[in-house]
This record gives C-alpha cells, sequence and structure tokens, in this order.
C-alpha cells in the first residue's frame, strides 16, 4: 500500500538523538558563566552582547559602543512534507524541510562608523523515518550541502555608505553537519576577504564537537575576529584597525541573529 501525506507530520515530532544531545549540551553550556569559545588569539578583546535573546519586537543588540539602530525580520517561511511506503507491519517514509527567513539591520558606532547588513538565510533537508506500530524512529536527516541556493546564509554589508558591499556566505548544511573548519568567506574582491570557520573548543574544555561560534582570518590566516554562540553572545575584536572592526561586527552579528534552524 502506498501512502502519500503533505504538511506538518504530527505523528513524527520525535528530534533524532544527535538533536536531543545538541539541546542538552547546549543548555549545559549557556548555564556556566566561565564557559567561553577557546580563539588561539590574545589580542583580541572580548564584548559581551545585550539584547540578543528575548522578545523580538523593537530589539536592540549592544556591546562595546556599537548599537543597532533597527533589525527588520520577514516572518519564517518553512514546509515540510513526506511520502512513504507500508507492507502491513511496517512504514518507511521519506520527509522534506525546507526553511527561509530574511533579515536587515543597521549597526552604528561612534568610532567605527555606519554599516547596513541585508541577509537571506536558507535550510533544506531530508529526513528519513521507520514506524513500526507506533514507535517512530528518525534514522537520518541529511543536508543537501550542494545545493548552494538552499542551505547557505548570504548578507550583502555595506560599510559607510559604500557603493560595493562586502559579500558574506557561509555553508548552513556544513555546520548543521558540525564541521570544524572553513563554513564560509567574506569578499570584497579577490584581494580583500575573510574566511570563517567554526569554533568547537571552549574554555574550560569540553568534551562537545558542535561548533559554538565562529572566527575570521584575513587572507594571511590571522584571526581578526569571532563571536560566541554560548549565552547572549560574546563577540570578539582586534583594537586596531576601526573599518575591519565595523565589518567584523557585522558578520558576527549575522552570525549571532539569524534564526537557529535546528529544532
Amino acid at each position: 500500500m502506498i501512502l502519500n501525506s503533505f504538511g506538518s507530520l504530527n505523528t513524527h515530532k520525535m528530534k533524532s538523538k544527535t538533536y536531543h544531545l545538541l539541546g542538552l549540551i547546549t543548555l549545559f553550556l549557556s548555564s556556566c558563566a566561565t564557559m567561553q569559545i577557546d580563539v588561539p588569539n590574545n589580542e583580541l578583546v572580548q564584548h559581551k552582547v545585550k539584547g540578543s535573546q528575548g522578545i523580538r519586537i523593537n530589539q536592540t543588540v549592544s556591546f562595546d559602543d556599537y548599537q543597532t539602530q533597527y533589525i527588520k525580520r520577514s516572518w519564517n517561511k518553512s514546509h515540510k512534507r513526506a511520502f512513504g511506503f507500508s507492507n502491513g507491519e511496517e512504514t518507511v517514509m521519506i520527509g522534506g524541510k525546507k526553511k527561509k527567513n530574511e533579515m536587515t539591520f543597521v549597526l552604528t558606532s561612534a568610532t567605527t562608523g555606519t554599516s547596513e547588513v541585508f541577509m537571506s538565510n536558507a535550510l533544506r533537508s531530508r529526513n528519513l523515518f521507520f514506524n513500526s506500530g507506533d514507535k517512530v524512529q528518525m534514522e537520518a536527516e541529511r543536508y543537501r550541502k550542494k545545493d548552494s541556493l538552499q542551505n547557505n546564509c548570504y548578507a550583502h554589508i555595506y560599510l559607510d555608505d559604500a557603493e560595493k558591499p562586502w559579500l558574506m556566505q557561509v555553508n548552513n548544511a556544513e555546520v548543521e553537519m558540525y564541521k570544524d573548519g572553513i563554513v564560509g568567506k567574506i569578499m570584497l574582491d579577490t584581494d580583500n576577504y575573510y574566511t570563517v570557520k567554526t569554533v568547537i573548543k571552549t574554555k574550560p574544555k569540553s568534551i562537545s564537537k558542535i561548533p559554538v561560534g565562529f572566527q575570521f582570518e584575513n587572507k594571511q590566516g590571522e584571526i581578526v575576529g569571532a563571536i560566541s554562540l554560548i549565552d547572549n553572545g560574546t563577540i570578539f575584536l582586534k583594537k586596531s584597525n576601526e573599518k575591519e572592526k565595523l565589518l567584523m561586527s557585522s558578520a558576527a552579528l549575522v552570525l549571532l541573529l539569524r534564526d537557529d534552524f535546528v529544532d
């Protein structure tokens, strides 16, 4: 017998063991006031972020002397569907999931200037379900990392009304699969760019292999900024080069404020 169903799967709300573990570890990390990402650059100054969580109506985010003038989000667009077959005893179902959201914000600083950021965030995945009687198990969730249009976070970052923006791209699929290493790039042209890497190491040391932040490296491989996703967030910046600080701050907020796709 062939089964076809579209829409939300109310009978398949059980999360995978991996995501249960992720939730527990994230809760543990956020409850540890002394826990922080381990960024191998002692020249970076830490700035605690305020306003990144809680009510999003008229949300204002601030750190150091930076503050958002406004943050505008579109409604999240989510779509799920599934189809499968049954032999009378067991049911196998394959599900698909798409999510997308957009955001615009302006970040200002009395010393470094103003940036305007436009972001689009999308994720696409496939789920495989096995249903034996009343028991439902999610055996796998695969992200299509090769689908560049459906599994990426894109942002245009304009510094001080510049006509040409910095282009930021982060592969959501690689982040969701806990990749340790390069997951994106921030680029103005072929000579001016930064790489985005996941950060897994923490202080104190954690056994988790889940990314809890990101670091930004220039083309010489030097770490010039970072963002910790623990608790409300912490942004790491160098003291010198004000324009670079504004760019790194804007990129860090993109990664901190984008909607979390893990559900």
